[in-house]
């Protein structure tokens, strides 16, 4: 029985690895490393293209289920230690996770390649800059599935489109020099627009909450004027804990706390708070 449970551990030994951690300095081909800027010096030098991994480690599933079903796997690492550069570029909740000079660059590359989700792969070609495709995590997912996506990929690196060029007529060898530059204009305007989309929409939702909390505060005025002083007074001191609360539990919130008995508890308490002041608020208002 013991010599079944030996060699079962040893066939899964095989099959998969430890995931790592990263590392934070330096960079070496198959291996995961926080340092981007080394990563591109040995891109450059050993002519390989870079694979970043957009991910919340400790907290996305979707990115531990790359990890396990993926990167995780011997395959994976067997094909990567010979064909790419890997940078991990991470957004978890344990900020310690995360070196704080990585923290503001890790922010600027996502809005730099338009990250709306974790996991996000791109693959760079071994320039550091232009971008071959991007990829994304399947529940289906296997190494095999994931490598074949990236061989397709790495098919518009240009030392493969110089060499498909040479195979072509010279006319349709322009006409393709041609669509590619016309693509990469368009890529670039269309990433311009979102971005000025996206600051005017940010604008604009401000500028509707600031006007429609100032209507608001107008029609209080109205109403706490032709109130006794003693109800503003108690009116305003309410709204002064009722705001304090409200700001507290937001804090709270933002901390991603715990679903647990002793959470529940202190969301009951608080939301049971602003219920009560917001009630009194309004019998206030009313002059009950």
């Amino acid at each position: 029985m013991k010599t079944v449970i030996v060699c079962l551990a040893s066939l899964l030994t095989l099959s998969t690895i430890a995931a790592e951690k990263p590392d934070l300095e330096g960079a070496v081909p198959g291996k995961w490393t926080m340092d981007l800027d080394a990563a591109k010096k040995v891109a450059a030098e050993k002519k390989l293209p870079l694979l970043l991994n957009f991910t919340g480690s400790d907290w996305c599933s979707w990115c531990k289920l790359m990890d396990e079903k993926v990167f995780s796997q011997e395959k994976w690492a067997a094909y990567a230690k010979d064909s790419l550069l890997l940078v991990w570029i991470d957004f978890p909740n344990d900020k310690s996770l995360v070196p704080e000079k990585f923290v503001t660059r890790n922010t600027s590359l996502k809005d730099d390649f338009g990250v709306k989700g974790f996991p996000s792969f791109f693959l760079l070609d071994d320039n550091g800059k232009t971008k071959l495709g991007q990829l994304g995590a399947d529940q289906e997912i296997t190494p095999e599935k994931f490598i074949a996506t990236i061989k397709t990929l790495l098919k518009n690196r240009s030392s493969e489109v110089d060499a498909l060029l040479k195979t072509l007529p010279e006319k349709t060898a322009q006409e393709y020099r041609d669509s590619a530059k016309k693509l990469a204009g368009a890529e670039a305007e269309l990433k311009s627009l979102t971005a000025s989309f996206e600051k005017r929409r940010e604008q604009l939702t401000k500028e509707l909450a600031d006007q429609a909390k100032r209507l608001d505060d107008i029609r209080l005025e109205a109403r706490l004027k032709n109130l006794p002083k003693a109800n503003v007074d108690a009116y305003h001191t309410k709204k002064s804990r009722f705001d304090a609360v409200t700001a507290e539990l937001d804090a709270w919130f933002l901390t991603k706390p715990e679903r647990n008995d002793a959470n529940t508890k202190k969301f009951t308490a608080w939301r049971a708070e602003l219920e009560t002041l917001k009630k009194e608020m309004d019998e206030l208002l009313e002059n009950k």
